[in-house]
C-alpha cells in the first residue's frame, strides 16, 4: 500500500497539479488569438471534441493509441526543448533525442514497470516493449552523434541537460523521473512563455486554474465510470493517462502545428491576432 501510493499516487497527484496546468493555458491562447466570438468558439469547440474523440478511441483501440501517445509525446517533449523549430535534419535529430529519452529510454530501462501500466492501460504491453526494444539502439546511437555534434558546436547547456535527463530516467522510478521532467521542467518552461507573451496573464491565471479545476472534476466523475472490480490504484492510472492523451493531442495539434502554421501564413481569417507567437 504505502509501496504504491510513493510510486504512483504521489507523482501521478504533483504531474496533475504542477503538470496538468500548462495544458489549460490553450483556452487563454485561442482567446488571445481569436479576437473574434465565433471563431473563439468553434476553435474551443474542436478542442473539446478531439478529446471526446481521443478517449473512445483509446477504449476501442488501446495498443495502437498507446502507440500513437508515445510518438506524439517524443515529438512534443523533443520540441518544445529546442529554442527554435526550423524543421532542419539536425533540428529533427535533436527533437529525436531530447524526446527519445522519456518515450524510448525511461520504458526500455524500467521494463517490467512500465509493460505493468501498459497492461493496466489495457493495451498489448509485449508490443509496445518490443517496439521499444526494437528503437533503442538506432535512437541511442542516434542520441550519440547528436551529442558529439552538441559538443564540437559549443552547445554545453544542451549536452547537459540532455545526460543529466538521460541519467534521470535511468537511475529513478519511472513515474519519478517523468514528473520530475513534466512539473519541473517541460510545464513549469511553457507556463512562463505563454504567460510571459500573452497580453493579458491575469487571463492565463485564470483559465489555467479553471480548467485544472475542471479537468481534475471530469477525471474524478470519470473513474465512477470504471468497473467496480477496477482496483483503484489502476484506476487512477488510466483516468490520469488516458485523459492525458486525450489532452495532449488537441494540445500538441494547436501548439506545434496550428500555431505554427498561422504565425508563417501571409494571409489569414478575420478577427485573429497574430501578436502571440507560436512557441
Amino acid at each position: 500500500m504505502n509501496e504504491t501510493l510513493i510510486q504512483i499516487v504521489i507523482p501521478i497527484s504533483l504531474m496533475v497539479v504542477f503538470g496538468v496546468p500548462h495544458g489549460a493555458l490553450d483556452g487563454a491562447i485561442i482567446f488571445q488569438r481569436c479576437s473574434a466570438l465565433w471563431p473563439r468558439i468553434l476553435l474551443l469547440l474542436a478542442y473539446l471534441l478531439l478529446c471526446g474523440v481521443c478517449v473512445l478511441l483509446w477504449i476501442v483501440l488501446p495498443t495502437v493509441c498507446l502507440a500513437v501517445f508515445l510518438g506524439m509525446s517524443m515529438w512534443h517533449f523533443g520540441q518544445s526543448d529546442q529554442s527554435h523549430s526550423g524543421y532542419t535534419v539536425q533540428h529533427i535529430l535533436r527533437v529525436v533525442t531530447d524526446g527519445g529519452i522519456w518515450v524510448l529510454l525511461l520504458p526500455f530501462s524500467h521494463q517490467s514497470v512500465v509493460h505493468e501500466l501498459f497492461i493496466v492501460l489495457g493495451a498489448d504491453g509485449s508490443i509496445i516493449m518490443q517496439i521499444i526494444n526494437w528503437l533503442i539502439i538506432p535512437w541511442s546511437l542516434l542520441a550519440l552523434v547528436t551529442v558529439v555534434v552538441r559538443i564540437l558546436n559549443g552547445d554545453g547547456k544542451a549536452v547537459i541537460s540532455t545526460l543529466s535527463f538521460a541519467a534521470l530516467s535511468i537511475m529513478t522510478p519511472p513515474l519519478w523521473s517523468l514528473c520530475i521532467y513534466f512539473c519541473a521542467w517541460h510545464s513549469r518552461r511553457h507556463i512562463s512563455r505563454i504567460l510571459s507573451d500573452l497580453s493579458s496573464p491575469r487571463l492565463g491565471w485564470i483559465m489555467m486554474i479553471s480548467l485544472t479545476s475542471i479537468t481534475v472534476l471530469m477525471a474524478l466523475l470519470a473513474a465512477l465510470w470504471l468497473p467496480a472490480t477496477t482496483l483503484w490504484t489502476a484506476a487512477v492510472v488510466q483516468v490520469f493517462f488516458i485523459g492525458l492523451f486525450a489532452l495532449t493531442v488537441p494540445h500538441m495539434l494547436l501548439i506545434d502545428l496550428y500555431l505554427p502554421w498561422l504565425d508563417s501564413s501571409t494571409h489569414g481569417a478575420s478577427g485573429v491576432d497574430r501578436s502571440y507567437p507560436a512557441r
